[in-house]
């Protein structure tokens, strides 16, 4: 008896509970945004990878199922699905709560190879370049107000593949993105003239948001316990407007 309280006194102190393997089942859509997410990427890519890893100690199974970004999030808010993942904290839609970072991604800039960018602040990047941008994604407040004073949202590219044919094409000067999402499309594509260095704005971090169906308050407090038990999680961040540049991280 002394035993079985022991045992339940650990369980209690970890705060998480212990469920029997694949005991339950997390539908979650997400964008082909590699090497994040990707149907066609070991793991499902990165992030995918964090996330199955971060609930299997709690015997919960995830179910990816890939498709373009503003369907998943259309798609996250029927009763059979959990929510969307990755998202930046941005893109967390009303009738969705965010989880604690699940990963990290950049956000920064990539540019064209034949160019040479001068600028200490944002307003000079829009000012003195074409910017290019994907208008569907929510970019970090102080970005997002840029995009909106010198253009138009509509006309950002679609996606990751179409930003990086403009950058590629001379279309734009610079893309804001992830750069190492932009670098490896960029390779997928076998894309040239898109510059190896990058320069890195922000640390933003990737999370679950969850739908607000019946019972998503105790799955959003099992991921954000399960999270905390988690000790390699990243916290340094930038400041947006001081600029760094750097060579792309390995994969």
């Amino acid at each position: 008896m002394v035993l079985f309280r022991t045992f339940a006194s650990l369980i209690t102190l970890t705060g998480v509970s212990l469920l029997p393997a694949n005991a339950e089942t997390w539908r979650i859509a997400a964008p082909e945004w590699p090497p994040y997410a990707s149907s066609t990427l070991t793991g499902n890519g990165k992030a995918i990878s964090a996330l199955k890893n971060v609930l299997a100690p709690a015997g919960i199974d995830l179910k990816v199922e890939f498709m373009p970004w503003t369907r998943a999030q259309a798609v996250a808010a029927s009763a059979d699905f959990t929510g969307y993942f990755p998202a930046w904290p941005e893109e967390v839609l009303d009738g969705f709560a965010p989880s604690d970072p699940v990963a990290w991604s950049m956000v920064g800039v990539a540019q064209r190879s034949n160019i040479k960018l001068e600028w200490s602040t944002l307003e000079d990047l829009f000012l003195n370049y074409r910017v290019g941008f994907v208008r569907t994604y929510v970019y970090p407040t102080e970005l997002q107000r840029q995009i909106y004073r010198y253009y138009d949202p509509d006309h950002g590219s679609e996606n990751e593949k179409d930003l990086a044919r403009v950058l590629a094409a001379g279309r734009v000067d610079i893309a804001l993105t992830d750069p190492i999402v932009m670098l490896h499309t960029a390779r997928e594509l076998s894309l040239d003239g898109i510059d190896e260095t990058v320069t890195i704005l922000q640390k933003n971090p990737l999370v679950l948001a969850f739908a607000k169906h019946e019972g998503y308050a105790g799955k959003l407090r099992l991921l954000n316990d399960l999270l905390a038990d988690r000790s390699s999680i990243e916290t340094g961040c930038c400041q947006l407007d001081q600029p760094r540049s750097e060579t792309r991280p390995s994969d």
